[in-house]
């Protein structure tokens, strides 16, 4: 810009201050009042992005991780895992065996806490965990969600005012049973006073997880409770905003009386990870997970010091969660050649996990193998160099020719089932049937339409032909689940104690939990022993025989223990501690309980709600005399680009 512009503008400039100084007080009076009043209001919120959306605010019908999180906030259950990712109680103060009851194990005391209060007042009692242990082991198949915990409960009954008892028994032969798994359960506890006339399908199925004649609308003991407008919030889609919750019992119970020391939590929801990435580096959002390649970009531009005052963390996930391709073991569905395990195994032979992993997870995560992942190392099970279906291509297509899979001149470049296989032996298909089957995959992970994409390529090299269509992950638990489907990419996440992981793939799961209708003698009979084992090495073989078996048959090809990825600003709080010593701290937690909340403090940039209207209305009037002084006199040179309109990364 030329100097006799730059002393135009100065001038022009000079005098629109001026102008604007002129205006009566009235307005800067209102500017000042505005943000003394914002100052007195000022909250402290924690705000974290993710790209799965809630999918039900009833804590007995979400799927999704996400739902999960949101309800390890506002409800409480009796035993949680903590920032080592050891058992501790949370309601439950103590439990142990009762030894009065045979066989050992068979009986199970539990004391919990007596300064644990509902949001809406009222104190949790005995009442309440009978009343909600009982909705479940007794209505076993309407309610599913926490099977992995009932299943094998008979019933709880009260002992006094803060002491429950829990039996167990095997289903089958409603004979007393040992459960060792039973150290941890993970139920979320429900309001009796509120629910006890309603049918457990109403709870199970018909309840929005919300209540119209109550104060707050939903009725937990969490750490967080929500406000009058959590409904509209949820059906919004946006966002989802809790309260710290004042009287939280932790603060009786633990050492130290550990207090949340921010105002609100908003869970934000987003369709973009770019969006998402925007809202955090502006300073929208405190800490998120994204995707392997947005995550990658983030932690690039931190490292190099282009991105400021946020930390880029990968690394195991607490929750154990790994992706897989998950073939359906029913009879039905488009193509039941899938059930001969040779179709199986050489869909395992031609995906290489390696490739997956470093180009579509940038790196971010192991080659999956079995159940229990690696991060927890007491149960993991890993397959010998004898088992292991290692990525070779020749081999997949030399099995599958051997099982009668072959080419033909009608069909090139397919294989199909010939009298030779055991598809056609044993009557699932007819001669000549093809190798083409569908693949159902997530919406919400980008990711795994890149990896989708590649297996369409890899299995082609064999002879097997993907379809692959992608829906909304709600959209998937309920295809999956009816059974009639061939392959699918999906997820698990699982506790700490084996039991959980194992049972998604046992017949007691049947219609709830076993999304493949996976079935296994030797597997049943092997997760039946482990849940009544209390000696550790010996409960180990049994669940190591299980992983063992599954991986074998290959219903489960499990394509990566993927990292938790994820950054966080620190000028809006500190206190997110060491991820690395303390996988528990994690946002992925999903049990009641995460310490990390009760850490984090406010930092000094505060998280000030700006009174726009009002500086825009003082600052709209110097704009505009500027504007209508240049209108005046537009000086020679280059025409300005229009600004592109402003849209918030939360949406418009």
């Amino acid at each position: 810009m030329c100097i006799d512009c730059l002393k135009w503008c100065r001038a022009y400039l000079v005098a629109a201050v001026a102008i604007a100084l002129a205006m009566p007080v009235a307005v800067a009076t209102n500017i000042l009042v505005g943000q003394a009043e914002a100052e007195e209001e000022e909250e402290s919120v924690l705000r974290i992005g993710f790209m799965q959306k809630v999918d039900s605010m009833n804590p007995n019908v979400g799927l999704v991780d996400a739902a999960y999180v949101f309800y390890g906030l506002v409800y409480d259950t009796p035993h949680v895992i903590d920032e080592d990712m050891e058992i501790v109680g949370n309601l439950c103060t103590d439990w142990y065996v009762d030894e009065d009851y045979i066989p050992y194990g068979s009986a199970w005391i539990m004391e919990f806490t007596q300064n644990a209060r509902w949001h809406d007042g009222e104190r949790l009692t005995a009442d309440d965990v009978v009343f909600t242990l009982n909705l479940n082991c007794r209505n076993y198949t309407t309610m599913w969600a926490y099977q992995p915990y009932a299943y094998y409960m008979e019933y709880a009954e009260k002992i006094d005012e803060y002491t429950v008892r829990v039996h167990y028994f095997d289903r089958a032969t409603e004979m007393p049973m040992p459960a060792a798994y039973a150290r941890m359960i993970c139920i979320p506890i429900l309001p009796e006073h509120v629910l006890h006339t309603w049918s457990p399908t109403d709870i199970s199925f018909n309840w929005e997880g919300v209540f119209d004649d109550t104060d707050p609308p939903i009725v937990g003991t969490g750490p967080f409770m929500a406000d009058e407008n959590i409904y509209e919030e949820f059906l919004e889609g946006n966002k989802l905003t809790l309260l710290r919750n004042p009287d939280y019992f932790w603060q009786y119970e633990k050492e130290g009386a550990p207090e949340i020391e921010f105002d609100r939590l908003e869970m934000h929801f987003f369709d973009d990870s770019t969006a998402m990435a925007f809202a955090l580096e502006i300073g929208e959002l405190d800490v998120a997970q994204f995707p392997p390649h947005d995550y990658h970009t983030i932690k690039q531009k931190v490292d190099s010091g282009d991105l400021q005052d946020v930390v880029a963390y990968d690394g195991p996930k607490c929750t154990q969660y790994w992706t897989e391709i998950a073939i359906n073991a029913n009879e039905g569905g488009p193509n039941p050649s899938r059930l001969d395990p040779v179709i199986r195994q050489a869909m395992a032979m031609a995906t290489n996990k390696e490739y997956i992993i470093d180009n579509f997870y940038v790196g971010y995560g192991e080659p999956g193998t079995t159940l229990i992942p690696p991060v927890n190392e007491e149960w993991h099970y890993e397959p010998t160099e004898e088992e292991l279906y290692d990525y070779d291509i020749d081999a997949a297509n030399d099995l599958l020719e051997e099982g009668g899979y072959r080419y033909t001149p009608e069909s090139p470049d397919v294989r199909v089932c010939t009298a030779d296989s055991y598809a056609v032996q044993n009557n699932l298909v007819t001669e000549g049937t093809p190798l083409q089957y569908d693949m159902a995959i997530r919406q919400e992970y980008p990711e795994e339409k890149d990896v989708a994409q590649y297996i369409v390529g890899e299995w082609d090299k064999i002879g097997i032909e993907i379809d692959y269509s992608i829906m909304t992950e709600a959209a998937l638990g309920t295809y999956v689940y009816s059974y009639e489907y061939d392959t699918m990419m999906w997820y698990w996440s699982a506790d700490v104690d084996p039991m959980y992981q194992l049972f998604c793939q046992a017949t007691a799961s049947y219609g709830g939990w076993n999304d493949n209708r996976y079935y296994n003698e030797a597997y049943e009979e092997n997760f039946s022993l482990s849940v009544r084992e209390f000696v550790v090495d010996k409960r180990k073989e049994y669940v190591d025989n299980c992983q063992r078996i599954n991986y074998l048959d290959a219903y489960y090809i499990i394509l990566c223990y993927v990292d938790q990825t994820y950054a966080w600003r620190t000028d809006t709080f500190t206190g997110w501690g060491d991820w690395d010593a303390h996988p528990g701290r994690s946002v992925d937690n999903f049990w009641t309980g995460n310490p990390l909340y009760f850490d984090l403090v406010p930092g000094e940039t505060e998280q000030t709600e700006v009174p726009w209207l009002a500086v825009a209305a003082g600052v709209g009037v110097i704009a505009a005399t500027v504007v209508a002084i240049v209108a005046l006199k537009r000086r020679g040179g280059k025409k300005g680009k229009p600004e592109k309109e402003k849209i918030s990364p939360l949406g418009e």
